[in-house]
């Protein structure tokens, strides 16, 4: 089986608690995609997000991570207002690729400073409209992601964000 193939089945496997819609099933599925996403990427943590919120006030809401390197000190809500070259990247672009955010100028003053030295994080969109994200991180050092990462990291968020769609009105209840 090819590599990317493998982390789709995790994804695959992951999703089918989700037949019952509970919110726990919804943090389950999110959980393992993570794990998965940490592993297949081999990176220090991988999260999943749900954009909310009107344009200028969006937030993304952390559903869960993984993390291989000890627990993070990110924080659950992630405000447009707080982090404005973060959003702009992403939202515009629909990736944010930075390879240390120590040198990174959308990221200098920002306070806290960022969580993770180096980040590669994709939208995923539904009919044009970004409904999650996806993050990767490397915590203590800086990371040059590839193309072939971004590109995998970009498939991989379509399919989260296919399922997330599907059930946002129940996640809007979590």
């Amino acid at each position: 089986m090819d590599r990317i193939e493998s982390l789709f089945a995790a994804m695959r496997a992951a999703g089918q608690p989700l037949d019952g819609h509970s919110g726990d099933s919804i943090a389950s599925f999110a959980q393992q995609v993570s794990q998965a996403l940490c592993h297949y990427f081999q990176c220090s943590h991988a999260s999943i997000w749900l954009l909310d919120g009107a344009p200028g006030e969006h937030r993304l809401r952390n559903l869960a991570s993984h993390e291989s390197d000890g627990p993070s000190r990110q924080n659950p809500i992630c405000a447009q207002q707080a982090y404005p070259g973060y959003f702009q990247a992403l939202l515009g672009q629909g990736v944010f690729h930075c390879a240390d955010s120590h040198l990174d100028p959308r990221l200098q003053g920002l306070t806290p400073p960022p969580t993770w030295r180096s980040m590669l994080d994709v939208c995923g969109q539904i009919n044009g409209k970004t409904i999650g994200v996806i993050a990767l991180g490397e915590r203590d050092e800086a990371r040059n992601w590839t193309k072939r990462e971004e590109l995998d990291l970009r498939r991989a968020t379509a399919k989260a964000c296919l399922r997330l769609h599907a059930l946002r009105q129940e996640l809007e209840t979590v």
